[in-house]
């Protein structure tokens, strides 16, 4: 019995380590469609290989204490508040349970001029086999009014990053073998729209987005472009390491 016990309470102890993420979610985002939009890159192919650069610039009266936003994407993503890095995602799931992360961006805003931005990865055909997809997407939602002009819509930026091509393709024909792993990422430097996350970059001849849907969480709705749901573990821990030789 003791056994059992020891057993139970160990589970339960992990289980609330990693049950969820602790950003509060607006009740509301998860009884009715989101007002903001799953965008993509127009013009692009929709369910291949690429990587894209998308951002917002926005202005605010004072620093705020507050500013909760939603984010996803399709396949992968990282997400930036004025050049610095905040956090990546998303916890992998299924198109009926697409999961979203949660953050509370206060600590990386200004007074003033604020850039939002995020590179998107879509790996298509290339993709791990475990990597569920639909086609290229990223959505950003502010958890209420009070973040509501950051949200995902017409009046965000987006391109193409051609300084990305896809390397290592051919490694289970070298191999000899069955590979469910996918591609490297080979960068063109001289290509590489620098700066490209940081306020006050132009983006003048960046495109305009193209709206797909607006978001819905699992429960609601029918197409199952994705069914969005709250990320139920930890974001995983980053931290700077040096290299002490080369």
């Amino acid at each position: 019995m003791n056994k059992i016990l020891f057993v139970v309470t160990i589970a339960l102890a992990f289980l609330s380590k990693t049950s969820a993420q602790s950003v509060h979610v607006n009740p509301a985002l998860l009884s009715k469609p989101w007002t903001a939009f799953w965008i993509t890159c127009p013009g692009v192919p929709q369910r291949e290989y690429g990587v894209f650069h998308f951002r917002k610039s926005f202005s605010l009266d004072t620093k705020p204490s507050s500013f909760i936003v939603h984010v996803s994407a399709d396949n992968r993503y990282r997400l930036f508040v004025n050049g610095q890095s905040v956090c990546f995602g998303p916890a992998r799931g299924d198109l009926y349970n697409w999961y979203f992360e949660s953050i509370d961006i206060a600590s990386f805003l200004q007074a003033g001029s604020n850039t939002i931005a995020a590179t998107v990865w879509n790996m298509g055909n290339l993709a791990p086999v475990a990597q569920v997809s639909n086609q290229t997407a990223f959505v950003l939602q502010g958890d209420s009014e009070k973040e509501a002009a950051v949200n995902s819509n017409s009046t965000w930026k987006v391109i193409m990053d051609k300084s990305y091509k896809p390397c290592s393709i051919d490694n289970g024909q070298r191999l000899r073998t069955y590979m469910v792993i996918g591609p490297g990422d080979e960068i063109d430097a001289a290509l590489y729209p620098w700066g490209w996350e940081q306020t006050g970059y132009n983006d003048n001849d960046w495109n305009k987005p193209q709206s797909i849907a607006n978001p819905v969480a699992v429960g609601l709705g029918t197409d199952n472009q994705w069914t969005l749901k709250p990320r139920n573990i930890p974001l995983m821990e980053e931290s700077m390491q040096r290299l002490s030789s080369v």
